[in-house]
């Protein structure tokens, strides 16, 4: 039988690396036989590094296209007839940056999803972000906006989907995320809980949803390596690597709150999200971080996740989430 084929956007991505990689380690479901899924990595240029390193993996076929253009993917559908049809599509889109308009992002969400419907996709994994669940929707503003109209377009077109929500502890990687653990210090309140995940391990969740679409059809999976306070972190931190955690001086992170809006305005979704969650408004909320436990029981923790990196950890993480110190200085409103 021919593997299933499985559409990545974002595929040079750490959160689609995450599930190429995952997948190259999976062994066929019978002896003998072909992998159980061959990937169709989406990227604007086949020629670049991230594209060529992608190309050397057995599973793996390079697709050039533009999240943009509706007739470019529509021909990467076309195509695949020939193999079958796409099966699966993992669709993580990038970040705009913080601040930055999101209609794009929101755009390529719908068309990819029109897509999935139209040719009959069996699996539709979107990469989302965690809200607090639906009660705020109508109160989102861009990045977050975006990703709630594209859920809520998902199910209204009742595709074969599952979104899975995160916040990723490599958030805190690196120059700018010694910044940002600055930031969230100074700014949140000492009580104020955040749930983090490895991006590697939305690599195992999406793989499980894929390998056992039917236990999780048109489920939320919220994704919880550990619920804990900026405080908390430091201290697995610390366990961790014997290393006080990378931050940033406290001046430079009142400063980038005091000038900053989308800052400012990050840390208020923050304190929203866990306010929700301390006062159980989000009913279903336990039992979606039970399903992304279900599809991969061994979701690490800060500590574990610290105590793999300790090795060369600090370094300046380019271009992840978009997000650089030119836009924390500047960007204002």
């Amino acid at each position: 039988m021919n593997p299933k084929l499985i559409l990545v956007t974002g595929a040079t991505g750490r959160q689609g690396r995450a599930l190429i990689n995952t997948l190259g380690l999976t062994a066929p479901s019978h002896a003998d036989s072909e992998p159980d899924f061959h990937i169709l990595a989406l990227t604007r240029k086949t020629s670049s590094p991230a594209a060529i390193s992608l190309a050397s993996y057995s599973h793996v076929s390079v697709i050039e296209g533009n999240l943009d253009s509706a007739t470019s993917l529509r021909k990467i559908f076309e195509d695949a007839k020939s193999q079958g049809g796409i099966w699966g599509v993992f669709c993580v889109l990038a970040f705009p940056g913080l601040g930055a308009n999101a209609d794009h992002e929101e755009s390529q969400g719908k068309v990819l999803a029109d897509l999935a419907l139209e040719f009959s996709v069996s699996a539709f994994i979107f990469s989302s972000v965690e809200r607090g669940g639906e009660r705020d929707d109508n109160k989102a503003t861009l990045d977050r906006l975006a990703k709630a109209r594209i859920e809520h377009h998902i199910r209204d077109l009742g595709v074969r989907a599952f979104s899975v929500q995160v916040f990723f502890m490599e958030n805190f990687e690196g120059t700018i995320g010694a910044i940002a653990a600055s930031i969230l210090k100074v700014g949140l309140k000492p009580t104020t809980t955040i749930q983090v995940v490895a991006v590697e391990d939305i690599g195992h969740v999406a793989a499980g949803v894929f390998k056992n679409p039917e236990i999780f059809h048109q489920q939320i999976l919220c994704l919880v390596g550990e619920r804990c306070t900026m405080k908390q972190q430091e201290e697995s931190y610390k366990r961790a690597t014997g290393r006080s955690m990378p931050m940033a001086p406290v001046f430079v992170a009142r400063l980038l709150i005091l000038i900053n809006g989308p800052t400012k305005g990050l840390i208020g979704d923050l304190e929203r999200v866990h306010k929700i969650q301390e006062e159980g408004a989000a009913p279903d909320h336990a039992a979606q971080v039970a399903a992304a436990k279900k599809a991969y029981p061994a979701l690490q923790d800060f500590e574990s996740w610290a105590r793999s990196r300790r090795q060369g950890q600090s370094r300046w993480q380019r271009g992840w989430n978009n997000v650089s110190l030119m836009n924390l200085v500047f960007r204002k409103q």
